[in-house]
């Protein structure tokens, strides 16, 4: 049940989707298993081929114009790149503005799906009297299907917009958290460091290991246990950093000194800089002492 802008309750909340990409396609599809939520109208994409597979669901609005999918629905969400948000609302906005629909769709829900946005681009659907805010799901779209259930979303908006976004995150079966639109920008951070920039340490571990394997393909092959392992370690744990093993956890300075030795020059400054926020992991859960923590601080930065 949900509760929208002061209207009575409604046994199911109707969803609109403009932006049918990795993003859209996987909330359609996730909506599709929620008993409370609907997903009513979507905009048709440039695929005559996409187009007429969703005209296959049962009482789903396939239509290419945007005012539409806002007027069937309770709920739209706006799932296209980041850079083209604030261009699809304000179209949006001319788009019922030129309908006359202003005072039916005035106490609807617009939400982004941006993880870094403010509600700045939705400002015209704001200045209408649509409730407006966004709903970022703590999740990698990069390929196969993206799961909902058990994720965090993080929740932004006028009171009718965050009540909408956290009952549909809470129908997918994900956690939403509130994260204003001052600290976007921290929050996206923090996802890029877990999420693209694993990818990035893992391309440089392929890197160095393909020397002593068949190809490259081989070599991340033989990597991805290790992460596996790293992974499901930190399940068991509460705090990340209480995952932590290998040569800075154990305070040996030698095996370090042989890295930097080794190490090609364009990767030394990660190397040195990802040591030095080791250290102080490894010094807070107490496995090293502060003796052996500066002893390898000298090191790296020497």
């Amino acid at each position: 049940m949900v509760l929208l802008s002061g209207e009575e309750r409604k046994d199911t909340m109707k969803i609109g989707i403009i932006g049918l990409g990795k993003v859209g396609s996987a909330f359609l599809e996730a909506c599709e298993t929620a008993a409370a939520l609907q997903v009513v109208s979507v905009k048709a994409g440039r695929s005559p081929e996409s187009a007429a597979r969703l005209c296959g669901k049962d009482g789903l609005l396939v239509t290419a114009d945007n005012a539409g999918v806002l007027s069937a629905a309770d709920v739209v969400l706006l799932t296209v790149p980041d850079g083209q948000i604030a261009a699809v609302a304000a179209d949006l906005a001319a788009d019922v503005a030129a309908s006359g629909l202003q005072e039916k769709v005035s106490r609807k829900v617009c939400l982004h799906c941006s993880g870094s946005l403010g509600l700045e681009p939705l400002a015209a659907l704001s200045a209408l009297g649509i409730h407006c805010g966004s709903l970022h799901p703590l999740q990698s779209f990069a390929g196969g299907r993206a799961v909902f259930q058990g994720i965090g979303m993080a929740v932004d908006g006028d009171q009718e917009a965050q009540q909408a976004a956290c009952f549909l995150a809470s129908e997918l079966q994900a956690h939403p958290f509130s994260v204003p639109a001052s600290e976007r920008c921290a929050y996206h951070a923090a996802a890029c460091f877990c999420s693209n920039y694993l990818v990035t340490l893992t391309a440089i571990a392929q890197q160095l290991l393909a020397r002593w394997t068949p190809d490259q393909a081989t070599a991340l092959q033989v990597l991805l246990p290790l992460l596996d392992g790293t992974v499901e370690n930190l399940h068991q744990r509460q705090l990340a950093r209480a995952a932590l093993t290998g040569p800075i956890a154990r305070g040996d300075a030698g095996t370090v000194a042989g890295h930097l030795q080794v190490l090609p020059e364009q990767l030394q400054s990660v190397y040195r800089e990802l040591a030095l926020q080791t250290i102080a992991l490894a010094e807070a859960n107490g496995s090293i002492d502060q003796a052996a923590a500066a002893k390898m601080q000298g090191l790296l930065r020497g």
